[in-house]
């Protein structure tokens, strides 16, 4: 964890403590200290902050480049670690970058979904989450974020941490490979989703 990670975590807990209702499920299930890909379903800019306070290890988001092109933003998401994804475009600069994060022993942070949505369940996850997993063999962790309508400061929210999924049971060495990135999709989509149907 960086110093500018350290340092931002320090500013933004007290700050969800004090102004942001939050409660969070299943912290346990936050391996302590192997790689893995957290993914989440995405429902405002502020999610991100949400796993900055809640994780106690830093997380490397991929993040649309359109907010590298915002002089401030470009420099925190630099600063913390984040990294830019050209949505759309197969960008497989993002994707190779992502991998090697993962090899080196990171938490790789991904919104499965490629875009937000503000209110209702998580859709359906693009392939990308299955491109990083079968390449680096990475474990998944599923998150969730719920709350009733959209975010605003005062709205409870509920982080719901699943249980990790383990690499080996999401793939099978007697079907294709096309057919086990599928499986990752939809497994990542399920799981995302059964999460967030548990609510508060």
């Amino acid at each position: 964890m960086n110093g500018f990670y350290r340092f931002a975590r320090a500013v933004i807990y007290p700050f969800f403590l004090i102004f942001q209702p939050v409660k969070v499920i299943g912290k346990e299930n936050i391996p302590e200290n192997d790689a893995f890909i957290l993914c989440s379903n995405h429902t405002s800019m502020t999610d991100p902050f949400f796993k900055v306070a809640i994780f106690g290890r830093q997380i490397h988001f991929m993040a649309k480049a359109e907010l590298f092109k915002i002089g401030l933003f470009r420099l925190v998401l630099n600063a913390v670690g984040a990294f830019s994804v050209d949505r759309g475009k197969g960008d497989m600069n993002a994707i190779n970058h992502a991998k090697e994060l993962v090899k080196q022993g990171r938490i790789l942070g991904i919104y499965p979904e490629g875009t937000r949505h503000p209110v209702g369940p998580p859709h359906k996850a693009k392939s990308g989450i299955a491109y990083i997993a079968m390449d680096t063999k990475a474990d998944i962790l599923p998150v969730s974020i719920y709350r009733e309508g959209k975010y605003n400061l005062f709205r409870k929210t509920t982080i719901r941490i699943g249980e990790l999924i383990k690499y080996e049971t999401l793939v099978n060495d007697e079907l294709t490979p096309r057919t086990n990135m599928k499986n990752i999709v939809n497994t990542v989509t399920n799981e995302l989703t059964k999460l967030w149907e548990m609510k508060h």
